[in-house]
This record gives C-alpha cells, structure tokens and sequence, in this order.
C-alpha cells in the first residue's frame, strides 16, 4: 500500500492564483497516492483567499482549510498544524515560489526510493561546505536552490513542547551551530587591475 500524503501549500494573498495552484497539485497527489490531503493554509490574508479556499475545500473533500488572523509566516503556521497531520509523508511548499506540480512529483520519488532502500533523499548542503572560503558561494546557492518550492518535512505529532531556555541564561554554543558563516567579500580593487591588465 502506498504512504498517505499531506501537501501544505502556505498562502498569503493568493486569490488570483491560488485555484490553478491547487488544481495542480491535486491532480499530482492523485496520481502519486489514493491517500492525500492538501492543507492550504491562508497566512493573514487581505483578500479573498480564504473564501477561494472554502470553495476549493467545498469542491474535494481532501482539502482542508486553515486560517490565521494576522501574517505569522512559515514557521508558526507549521508549529500550529504540525500535531494535526497524520500522513505518513509530508511535503510543505514554501509559500513564497511559483507552485511546481514536476516538482511535488520529484519530492514523492525521491521519498519512496528512500523509503525502500533505494537512493537517499537529497541531504542538501552541510556546515563544513559552507565554512571552505572556495565553496561557499556554490554551498549557499545550493542551499537557496533548495529552499524554494516543495520540500519534505518530518513531522512528529507525538513530540513534547521543549522548555525553552530563560533568556537571562547564557546558552552553550558549539562551534558553527547556530550561526551563519560571513560570505567572503569580493576584492573589488583586484577585479578591476585584472580587468584593465586583460588578464
């Protein structure tokens, strides 16, 4: 049996696109798997998002509606819903990108490769890339590349709330956790000698 699907597609003041949106990508989770749900989630919306939402939910009993009165962004809508979702996969889009049906496809595969012992998903760009002076701006553009469009989540309904930390205690920090590395500045002065030498 195929894996359930949650689809979250993240909008803010999608009106006029938001129907091709989702008919696209309930078209693409019906292909991949009988088992999915789309959640689209109006992040504070001015316009009539909300309202197109409704009737999209009203037209297929997938889609699911979530509202929020003010703009919070990504991550807190994620934090609101993520105890709500029970599929097996998880594909969020970023909200922000142009809704990639290829895309949500690439994202299925490459779990269910993974998810049967085939190749692994994409891990992406790791720290030690980004502190090499020679590869950082390949390293961040990589990890740009992969920030855009869908990506898979894992959700995990039965984890606890962490206690978060009193702000007055200062907090342990390993090296090149929790800190993004400075990006090497251009010599501007070489560039422009360079250029007028011909070389």
């Amino acid at each position: 049996m195929k894996p359930s699907l949650t689809v979250v597609l993240p909008v803010h003041n999608a009106e006029a696109s938001l129907r091709r949106d989702t008919y696209a990508v309930v078209e693409a989770c019906s292909e991949l798997t009988g088992r999915f749900e789309l959640l689209i989630l109006d992040d504070g919306s001015t316009d009539d998002t909300y309202e197109v939402a409704n009737e999209l939910a009203a037209e297929y009993r997938q889609i699911r509606v979530t509202r929020r009165s003010k703009r919070a962004g990504l991550g807190e809508a994620l934090e609101t819903i993520r105890r709500r979702i029970k599929s097996d996969v998880v594909i969020v889009h970023d909200g922000a990108s142009r809704v990639n049906a290829e895309q949500l496809r690439l994202v299925w595969k490459q779990q269910t490769l993974a998810a049967r012992g085939g190749a692994q998903p994409d891990a992406g760009v790791s720290f030690a890339d980004l502190r090499r002076p020679g590869q950082t701006h390949a390293a961040m553009a990589e990890a740009h590349r992969r920030l855009m469009g869908f990506q898979r989540i894992t959700v995990d309904a039965s984890a606890e709330e962490s206690p978060t930390a009193p702000l007055d205690k200062p907090q342990e920090r390993r090296d090149g956790v929790g800190s993004i590395p400075p990006l090497p500045r251009p010599n501007l002065l070489s560039a422009l000698t360079a250029f007028a030498l011909n070389e």
